[in-house]
């Protein structure tokens, strides 16, 4: 009798861990489809994709200019430069006064959009306000693969903060901005110019004709 009160009790509690094991798996597969679900609904519904060198081909190769192109900025920018002793009047940007200093601080905002005023090999010159000279370059990173987005390109590196020149004068790329991206419309990637044409004909005189050739 205690043998098979044991037997009875150790099959009810395999049967209650198989029980709460299969709960449990499910409820990680039915997370995880929860995620890849929402994951492909924002792709579909987002209407800006990043701009990459493999999108970048596709649009060159449907003859679309890079300076028609509405340009986004994919997170929030900040510039700041140490002004010199006694220098408190900026042409760009706010003054503030951290550590004993006054630092000019220039804030390019999360999703400001931006126009192409240059295109390089590999790069873009994006301006995001109307000065001369004052642009942002973006482009594909050293180790960047065909799919990584253009990326903000500075002058040189000081550990995780870049160096850029900006209206002249150089700045620091300051936290996440160091690794700010550009955006297009998704529209884009849908647009194809046509070149269109009808062909004229020959005639042995050697001038042309609009009449159509006789039917095979």
């Amino acid at each position: 009798m205690g043998c098979k009160f044991f037997v009875r009790s150790k099959l009810y509690q395999n049967i209650a861990v198989y029980t709460l094991t299969k709960k449990s798996n499910m409820k990680k597969y039915l997370y995880l489809a929860i995620v890849s679900i929402t994951f492909i609904l924002g792709s579909c519904a987002s209407d800006k994709t990043y701009f990459t060198p493999a999108i970048r081909n596709k649009i060159e190769a449907n003859s679309i200019q890079l300076t028609q192109i509405q340009y986004y900025v994919d997170r929030t920018i900040t510039l700041t430069r140490v002004l010199e002793s006694g220098q408190t009047q900026v042409s760009a940007g706010s003054v503030k006064f951290e550590n004993g200093q006054y630092v000019n601080v220039i804030v390019l905002k999360k999703g400001t959009p931006g126009v192409c005023t240059a295109a390089g090999p590999n790069k873009l010159s994006i301006s995001f306000e109307i000065s001369n000279g004052n642009y942002l370059n973006f482009g594909r990173t050293r180790m960047g693969s065909n799919n990584d987005p253009y990326r903000i390109l500075a002058d040189s590196w000081v550990g995780d903060y870049g160096l850029i020149t900006y209206e002249g004068k150089i700045y620091h790329i300051e936290g996440s901005g160091a690794q700010a991206t550009i955006l297009i419309k998704t529209k884009w990637l849908n647009t194809q110019q046509v070149d269109k044409r009808e062909m004229k004909g020959r005639t042995v005189d050697g001038g042309t004709t609009t009449t159509p050739a006789p039917q095979q």
